[in-house]
């Protein structure tokens, strides 16, 4: 394919994409640091420090009596601070703040307005239902073969951009917005590669879903002790350390416990291990890990850490968050060229 056609490829994909990628790229380096965020905003609900104190199950019975047949997830319970609860229902989402001691409710917010929320959820759909989502998933597809083009059409000049070897021309509007679009195309494309098959894949699952009509959950009543689970889970699978408990969504179903094996790679997403138990007996029922899944289940765990860099510290999210901002650079400067060219 001759230069000009894989340029003129590049800049169709380019413009398909471009107006999705200023948000997306705005709002994925945002979203790098949703937990750092998450965690400045809760602090204003925290409690005073209470020592060892966790009362769990005093928690959940109040959270089961306040909101009945919701879907129930507890997603802190670190001992001696304030539990946090993320609840749903086909129309809402809610986050409730319980005492770790009294298990008194302490605050309720609606997680649809919480900042971070609000913006994971224009990053996956725009706030547009299921048109958005799809939106999403063409414009994460086009995104894709723009960096297949582009990739082919720099071949000749890669390791010569990528070594400093190339020479940036500052004569004239398009050399410049050229030149740093080819350097700064290349130096990103390692990582936007990662980040935008992992987004593509996680487009199609977010766009899947939205077909699907939501159900609600039927609770029924826990009857054995989530804290003796979690006691439990220590003494049975000493090196599992769960992250996330999710209470049953109907009569049938168990209680689970997410989270990480001791010798798991970084890479693996804390919800494909998990440990089930039988809401009336305490039994844990069932064990699954994800270092004994298919091959095809362990990419799959991978997909959710490698897009939005939760397998590592402070440097991680920073290289994330700069290659992030990377894709708008790309689609405006792009857009530039082929202004200038026309």
């Amino acid at each position: 394919m001759k230069n000009r056609t894989l340029l003129k490829y590049h800049s169709i994909f380019g413009i398909l994409g471009g107006a999705f990628l200023l948000v997306l790229g705005i709002t994925g380096s945002i979203l790098i640091f949703n937990e750092n965020i998450d965690s400045a905003i809760f602090k204003k609900y925290e409690v005073e420090k209470t020592g060892s104190a966790r009362n769990i199950d005093k928690a959940v019975e109040t959270i089961q009596k306040h909101y009945p047949n919701w879907d129930t997830r507890l997603i802190k319970f670190k001992a001696g601070q304030t539990l946090i609860f993320n609840l749903r229902s086909p129309e809402a989402r809610k986050y409730v703040f319980v005492h770790p001691d009294s298990g008194d409710i302490i605050k309720e917010i609606d997680a649809n307005s919480h900042i971070t929320k609000w913006i994971l959820k224009l990053h996956y759909s725009l706030h547009a239902g299921v048109v958005g989502r799809f939106l999403i998933l063409f414009a994460g597809i086009a995104f894709l073969f723009s960096i297949i083009t582009g990739t082919i059409l720099y071949r000749k000049v890669f390791w010569k951009t990528l070594l400093f070897k190339t020479k940036l021309k500052w004569d004239n509007k398009k050399n410049r917005y050229s030149g740093l679009h080819r350097y700064v195309g290349v130096w990103a494309l390692f990582l936007n590669s990662i980040i935008v098959v992992s987004g593509v894949f996680l487009a199609y699952k977010v766009a899947s879903a939205g077909l699907k009509p939501a159900s609600k959950a039927v609770t029924p009543i826990i009857n054995t002790s989530t804290e003796l689970l979690l006691t439990k889970a220590q003494h049975e699978y000493p090196d599992f350390t769960p992250t996330y408990v999710r209470l049953p969504t109907s009569e049938k179903s168990n209680m689970v416990l997410y989270g990480i094996f001791k010798n798991d790679p970084f890479y693996y997403s804390e919800f494909y291990n998990k440990l089930e138990a039988d809401i009336n007996t305490g039994q844990i029922v069932k064990a699954t890990k994800i270092s004994e899944a298919s091959v095809g289940t362990k990419l799959e765990s991978m997909i959710t850490p490698l897009h939005f860099g939760q397998y590592g510290g402070w440097p991680i999210k920073f290289l994330y968050a700069l290659i992030g901002l990377s894709g708008p650079f790309l689609s405006v400067t792009g857009f530039i060229i082929w202004l200038k060219r026309k």
